[in-house]
């Protein structure tokens, strides 16, 4: 018999099919449904992990602590390649492909909270910025043809346009008439993301474009919803005046706290130049709380006495004609005492006496 007789066209088509079959047997052993315990590393290397998972579930004798763990180490190491490589996209701006690097590896892992968690920000990122975007081309559009119709109206007044001019321009006043809608959208949308700035320019270019009843609403919520927003930052910037004040207050009544120790503790030592110098750091919305008035009496009954004796030394000195003595024994009386305007004036007389004296022993010599 000839076999050429007998062919059919059909023929060589199933035979290459069976050949690739012959060539390729592991492609049965990882069909769906028909996985047996022999693919468990073949559907790991295709990154077929649930079908992995489900071989574990399926033959107890296969689910050892370590396999079960390599697989998991797998599916994370997986996971993190996945999104490294996606957010490589998202940083250089590329949301598209970002999601479809997601989408691609959500095929392998349907089920990974990692990955869709993932993917819902893309997309939520991806959504806004392309409302965004249309929201820029409306308005850049809409305040187009707001300009275009002021500068036909300024253009009456110089002279007639011609037919072509009248004709654009009636194709201008059509179009901007047609986003009124969009903008009084945009504006509506706006004031519920609480982006008043935006409400106010997209109802702004639509008002300016048809002052309908539906926009001057739009307009009148938008001034409301400002006015209350500007009550809630006054209200706002109220608390926290109100919790700074508590706060520095706070801070000075521990300072004070720290300066009359110290204050105290050089009146012990008898070093009354430091007790003054300590004391006089203490704030003055301080000075009328017991504490600082009991501290004060104390400093001013231990310096007083010292003040008044260094006063009569200087004094004495002073007559004595021992002007520079006696300008020394004041300056310290005037550390213990530097409101004192007594010491003050005498210090002044004495330093003028000085500075005579010295003049005329320049003279003389």
């Amino acid at each position: 018999m000839n076999i050429l007789n007998h062919w059919r066209p059909e023929l060589p088509a199933a035979l290459l099919l069976l050949f690739l079959l012959a060539g390729c047997s592991h492609t049965g052993t990882i069909r769906l449904g028909e996985d047996r315990p022999e693919d468990l590393n073949a559907l790991m290397n295709s990154r077929q992990f649930e079908r992995a998972e489900q071989l574990l579930n399926d033959y107890p004798y296969l689910d050892t602590p370590g396999q079960r763990e390599h697989l998991h180490e797998r599916i994370a190491e997986y996971e993190q390649a996945i999104l490294v490589e996606a957010q490589a996209l998202e940083s250089g701006d590329n949301l598209y492909n970002a999601l479809e690097v997601i989408d691609q590896a959500l095929v392998d892992l349907p089920h990974s909270s990692v990955l869709n968690d993932y993917r819902r920000t893309l997309a939520d990122k991806r959504v806004t910025r392309l409302r965004d975007n249309q929201r820029r081309q409306l308005l850049s559009r809409a305040d187009y043809l707001v300009q275009q119709q002021q500068l036909y109206a300024e253009q009456l007044h110089l002279q007639s346009p011609g037919i072509s001019k009248r004709w654009v321009n009636t194709l201008h006043q059509q179009e901007a008439t047609g986003l009124v809608d969009d903008l009084l959208e945009c504006g509506h949308e706006t004031i519920l993301e609480d982006d008043l700035a935006l409400a106010e320019r997209c109802l702004q270019l639509a008002h300016s474009i048809n002052g309908t009843p539906a926009v001057q609403a739009a307009l009148s919520s938008l001034a409301d919803k400002q006015e209350s927003q500007r009550d809630s930052i006054e209200k706002k910037q109220q608390v926290k005046r109100v919790n700074k004040e508590k706060k520095q207050a706070i801070n000075r009544r521990n300072r004070t706290q720290v300066l009359l120790a110290r204050t105290g503790k050089a009146l012990e030592a008898n070093d009354l130049l430091a007790a003054r110098g300590s004391f006089s750091k203490i704030s003055a919305r301080e000075r009328k709380t017991p504490a600082v008035v009991d501290m004060q009496t104390r400093l001013d009954q231990a310096i007083d006495p010292v003040v008044t004796e260094l006063l009569d030394k200087g004094d004495r000195l002073y007559r004595a004609d021992k002007v520079g003595r006696a300008i020394s024994s004041w300056g310290v009386a005037l550390e213990l005492d530097p409101d004192n305007t007594g010491i003050s004036e005498r210090l002044d007389r004495a330093s003028k006496v000085l500075a005579r004296l010295e003049e005329l022993k320049s003279k003389q010599q």
